[in-house]
């Protein structure tokens, strides 16, 4: 089988072909690849390995790659082939073969047979080797070919020598060419591969076409491909973004060197502005001297020294106020004195109205009985007058009388908060009095002495006139002087607050301009500072800026060089993805139809209906093998849903058999195929391969390790073709480490053993083999006329478990073909003679003896009659040479 590389290379040609427009960069580059393949194929896409791999691999080789397609040797144009048949094969030292070992090709059909282990796969490995260039497995495992092509003992491989003969007859050396060989060999392990792929889900059946024609190490190799190489290239220019951004940040520096003088006119212009918003004909300078400094205080500082004086305290105190408050409180004073003495005048009615009261309360408890002399209320007995009613009436008479008192409570609270009042007053005037320092006069000695808690009426020593019989007491007019001087000095400190007022309004306006002087002097110095700082910047940026110029430049310089490496590989992936698309329409197309006429083949044995109507293979990567079978042939399903294990290993047998015929293959290797294909399905494909006419002029080589399928094919090979065969017995070594290889083996034909006994006059083993050829050659005789409708015959058979005899089976054939009137085929005569001929022989002779019961060892016996048994011979030959194949 071709590897992933001959696949590759076989990609590369095809980029190359007529029909196809790929530029030659992508030519180029897949040129490249190839050149690098085996690097390249040890990466995959984890981790954009194979990504980084290619990305670095296509900066430094792919400027320096041709454009032409890879050589391709030994073609074989408009399907012409180089060669007709092998000829010789030399092999070793290589894999299982130590020394040099010759195998003669020039047959047919070639069989290998021998156990496991005796080299039957190194044998394969080598035609493998010798037509494609390479061994599958070695790739498969990545072993270096040198490595796993040599032998351990040896230590060392020999490139096997391959001749065959070409159309003229002559013997020419055979060169490799995966390209025209790949479909030659057959291989068990892609059989294997093929029918485990059916039991997967469809998801993961995409690889069904690489698998079985051995492409599945490009499918996997292709998959490998990262979707993009992006991530390892410079496509975006980020340190050009970078520089661009302070190149533009340059620019606002430069724009603000450039722009100091008119940001400076600006500034002046704003600041002649708030000069004279402050008063018409400011100017900046003087306004700041309104602000002062610490050398030269000015107006601000000034207002902050008045301001921060403690202003004096407006007291409240005034003439009118003293006066009303001694007013209020005589006037109480008087009230309250005419109350006390109307009810005075009215003592005796207190008496009554308590009295009344007190009865009345008195009801709820003795409400019905008097409450002085507990006489009831009513009864026989009862007093004369109610006492509660006449209490209630006298209440009501003596209602002014409440009035009164109520009158009294409310007076002498007012004369108590009268009185309290002046008592406040004087307070604040002997503070003044304390405050002005005048404590000790007499006035001032007055008012401390004061007690806190004054009798009654205290103030009317002072108001309205003293008492003549009291001690000295303050004049009135001494207070109301002293309320005189607290009002005039209270005048003082309201025109002090209105003045304070008006500075404080002045310093919160200077205040306010202060800070918006403030604000334009921090412009100007940010002006400055700006200036200066961009100045700076200016003069330093390309030394700051010294890597990032140099990383941007070489950033341009990779973007110029990788944007069309992207473009590239984008378009290279798109065409390999494309052919392995194709991969599917480039195998299968136009092989419907042969390999359904295999597969039905193949199940010869089957029932009609299951046999298949229609096959259709998949042209698409992703597209499923259907199949209508002839019991519903317009129902098409999934091949691989339906079939057996069994039936999809014949199926994918039937695709690669198909496969080698429609390109004319001149040669077919069976390397161990033969065993993965279960037994019930194996008579089916012998007789297909060894016994049709679909590979009679195609050289057919056999690795198998069973003897009895070898045997089966001797047996049943046309005449034509079994003396154009040649087997060989690989065994194990004997010490020496190389295969013991048998190339004189007798042929295993039943028919080809009895002659070669009679040749040597053992009769008695030459009857063994015509026995055994006589029962292979009657069952095909009866399959024969069965196919043909006409295989019921009427057997003895002697005892459960037991076969007819031979005899028996001979007979009622013959008598078959004598009742078939309306049966009539070239081979009827032929048959009729021969077993005429064999069953003329006495059923007591001898020969029928051996021919029903088989020879064993007998001492004593008679001879054979030898005329008898050439007879037998010469008929079994004639039996041999009628083409008695089903429906023939």
């Amino acid at each position: 089988m071709a590897s992933a590389k001959q696949d590759f290379e076989r990609f590369v040609r095809w980029l190359y072909g007529q029909d196809r427009r790929s530029s030659a960069d992508v030519r180029r580059f897949a040129n490249l690849l190839l050149a690098n393949f085996d690097d390249l194929s040890g990466t995959s896409r984890q981790r954009s390995q194979r990504s980084v791999y290619i990305a670095g691999l296509m900066r430094q080789a792919l400027a320096g790659v041709a454009d032409e397609a890879p050589a391709q040797d030994g073609d074989n144009p408009d399907g012409v082939w180089p060669w007709t048949r092998l000829r010789s094969f030399t092999l070793g030292p290589f894999r299982g073969f130590r020394t040099p070992e010759s195998f003669d090709l020039t047959k047919q059909v070639i069989l290998f047979y021998g156990r496991n282990g005796t080299g039957k796969t190194s044998l394969c490995e080598g035609l493998e080797y010798a037509l494609l260039g390479d061994v599958e497995e070695a790739s498969a495992k990545r072993i270096a070919p040198q490595t796993y092509l040599k032998n351990i003992h040896a230590r060392r491989f020999e490139p096997p020598i391959l001749k065959a003969t070409d159309h003229k007859g002559r013997e020419i050396d055979v060169a490799a060419n995966p390209d025209t060989y790949r479909f030659c060999f057959i291989e068990k392990n892609r059989i294997d591969a093929f029918s485990r792929i059916a039991a997967k889900p469809n998801a993961q059946r995409t690889e069904l076409v690489a698998t079985l024609f051995g492409m599945d190490q490009f499918s996997e190799f292709v998959s490998h491909f990262n979707e993009s190489i992006d991530g390892q290239l410079t496509l975006i220019g980020e340190k050009q973004a970078a520089l661009a951004a302070r190149q533009a940040a340059l620019a606002v520096d430069q724009n603000t060197v450039k722009g100091e003088g008119v940001a400076s006119q600006s500034l002046h212009d704003e600041e002649v502005a708030l000069a004279e918003s402050f008063a018409p004909g400011t100017t900046y300078a003087g306004l700041k001297l309104l602000f002062g400094t610490a050398d030269s205080p000015g107006r601000l500082e000034e207002l902050d020294a008045i301001l921060g004086s403690v202003p004096p305290v407006a007291i409240g105190i005034t003439r009118a106020g003293v006066l009303a408050a001694f007013e209020t409180a005589h006037g109480c004073a008087v009230e309250l004195n005419e109350i006390k003495a109307a009810l005075l005048a009215k003592s005796d009615q207190v008496s009554f109205k308590g009295l009344y009261e007190s009865v009345l309360a008195l009801q709820q408890s003795v409400g019905d009985r008097c409450p002085a002399c507990d006489t009831p209320l009513d009864g026989p007995s009862q007093v004369a007058v109610n006492p509660y009613d006449k209490a209630a009436e006298g209440l009501k008479r003596l209602q002014e009388l409440g009035v009164l008192q109520e009158r009294q409570k409310i007076a002498n609270s007012e004369e108590n908060n009268a009185s309290r009042e002046i008592w406040r007053i004087l307070g604040v005037i002997r503070d003044y009095v304390v405050a002005q320092s005048e404590r000790e006069t007499p006035i001032g000695r007055y008012l401390e002495e004061l007690p806190a808690e004054p009798a009654r009426n205290w103030w009317a020593e002072i108001y309205p006139q003293p008492l003549k019989d009291q001690p000295p007491t303050p004049m009135l007019e001494q207070l109301l002087s002293l309320a005189d001087r607290i009002a005039t000095q209270d005048e003082a400190s309201r025109r002090a607050q209105e003045e304070r007022q008006l500075r404080n309004a002045e310093r919160q306006r200077l205040i306010d301009f202060q800070l918006k002087v403030q604000a334009q002097d921090l412009k100007r110095q940010q002006l400055r500072e700006n200036v200066e700082a961009a100045n700076q910047r200016i003069s330093l940026f390309n030394e700051n800026n010294a890597v990032l110029i140099e990383q941007a430049a070489q950033e341009k310089v990779g973007i110029e060089r990788d944007r069309p490496l992207k473009s590239l590989y984008d378009n290279f992936l798109l065409e390999l993805r494309s052919y392995r698309d194709q991969l599917p329409a480039q195998l299968m197309a136009g092989l419907n139809d042969s390999a359904k006429e295999l597969y039905n083949s193949f199940n010869r044995n089957d029932r009609d209906e299951d046999k298949l109507a229609t096959l259709h293979l998949p042209l698409t990567g992703d597209g499923k093998i259907e199949i209508s079978f002839r019991g519903k042939p317009n129902s098409r399903v999934d091949a691989l849903h339906v079939l057996s294990e069994g039936h999809v290993r014949c199926l994918g047998l039937a695709i690669l058999l198909a496969k080698a015929k429609s390109i004319k293959c001149p040669l077919i290797v069976f390397d161990d195929a033969i065993n993965a294909i279960d037994h019930d399905h194996r008579g089916g494909i012998r007789e297909t391969i060894f016994e049709s006419d679909h590979f009679a002029e195609i050289q057919v080589v056999v690795t198998c390790h069973s003897n009895e399928f070898i045997k089966d094919i001797q047996q049943h090979l046309p005449v034509g073709r079994r003396n154009n065969s040649k087997v060989y017995l690989l065994r194990h070594h004997d010490g020496d480490y190389h295969p013991k290889v048998i190339n004189n083996i007798p042929s295993a034909n039943y028919i080809a053993k009895a002659k070669a006994e009679r040749e040597i006059l053992n009769d008695r083993g030459a009857l063994a083999a015509a026995r055994q050829a006589l029962e292979m050659l009657s069952q095909k005789t009866w399959r024969w006329l069965a196919s043909h409708d006409q295989g019921a015959l009427s057997l003895q058979i002697f005892g459960p478990n037991n076969d007819p005899q031979l005899r028996t089976l001979c007979d009622s054939l013959l008598k078959k073909l004598n009742e078939a009137v309306t049966f009539n085929h070239g081979n009827k005569e032929p048959l009729k003679q021969a077993y005429g001929r064999i069953l003329g022989i006495p059923e007591q002779n001898l020969v029928w003896t051996y021919l029903n019961k088989g020879t064993h060892e007998e001492a004593d016996r008679d001879d054979f009659d030898s005329e008898l048994v050439e007879s037998v011979i010469q008929t079994l030959e004639d039996l041999d040479k009628l083409d008695l194949r089903d429906g023939r």
